[in-house]
């Protein structure tokens, strides 16, 4: 009598599953690409997190290319498209905003945009948007980068003109690096009055010890305390998950995969 498990044994070992991009899956990071981004890191971390879409920020696009390029390499289908951009010495190309999206996402109407007003320095600041779906509903998806600490009375301005820009899409989302906390009443009173809501739960217009930061590093050059930065903020759509992972001293990737179903947002776990 031939054993049960003797059909298994001659089988030999089982293929993998290929990966495959998760659906409704949002990634924003501030890749910092004057001196931490590497085309192999933003590769790696879009293969970890398997995003449907990636906002990157602060990025050199000629690396956003190259890290696109060595995705498809690996058998994971993903495409680009750019933001803003400016010369920039740290990079040897342009540095601004880009989105990594998986091959057959819906992007239409894609826009870039930048502020009527910035710090005038070799970085565009500004908004890309674009058309998407998701659940079968249609939501408008903006990556941002406002100006730099020591500008509130810009980022006020620019925060003011993103969220004008929201205006007319009862879905939208709201991924990047504002350069200020959620509590700064100046620069981010009007995202909030928009109905916008931070993935995560603790993250609001009132100042909570809870809110987990994005920047986890201080000293010269970085913040006297460790901030939040970093937002997916949405209006009419809420989060299923929250995830932030520390690959360099500066910023947090922030992960979440999002729906329009109502559910409770989730409580954010760092790794």
């Amino acid at each position: 009598m031939t054993p049960t498990y003797a059909g298994v044994a001659n089988a030999g070992p089982a293929a993998e599953e290929p990966l495959k991009p998760i659906p409704n899956r949002f990634m924003t990071w501030n890749t910092n690409g004057q001196d931490l981004g590497t085309p192999k890191a933003i590769a790696e971390q879009i293969k970890h997190f398997l995003p449907q879409v990636a906002a990157l920020q602060e990025s050199c696009l000629n690396e956003v290319r190259e890290a696109v390029r060595q995705l498809n390499e690996a058998g994971l289908k993903y495409e680009y498209r750019s933001g803003l951009a400016a010369l920039n010495g740290g990079c040897p190309g342009r540095l601004g905003t880009a989105i990594v999206y998986a091959k057959g996402t819906t992007v239409r109407a894609h826009n870039k945009k930048g502020y009527s007003d910035d710090e005038g320095w070799t970085e565009a600041r500004g908004m890309q948007s674009f058309t998407t779906k998701l659940d079968g509903q249609w939501v408008r998806v903006f990556n941002t980068h406002l100006s730099a600490p020591g500008h509130e009375e810009l980022r006020k301005l620019q925060a003011g003109e993103l969220t004008a820009a929201t205006r007319p899409h009862p879905r939208a989302l709201v991924l990047g690096d504002f350069n200020t906390r959620p509590h700064v009443t100046k620069v981010m009173a009007s995202i909030w009055q928009a109905g916008f809501k931070d993935v995560d739960q603790f993250c609001g217009p009132v100042k909570d010890p809870r809110c987990t930061k994005t920047l986890p590093r201080t000293g010269p050059g970085f913040p006297t305390e460790a901030a939040k930065f970093d937002y997916i903020l949405g209006r009419g759509v809420n989060f299923r998950s929250c995830r932030l992972h520390t690959p360099t001293e500066d910023h947090r990737i922030v992960v979440s995969d999002v729906t329009v179903d109502d559910v409770p947002r989730p409580v954010c776990t760092v790794t």
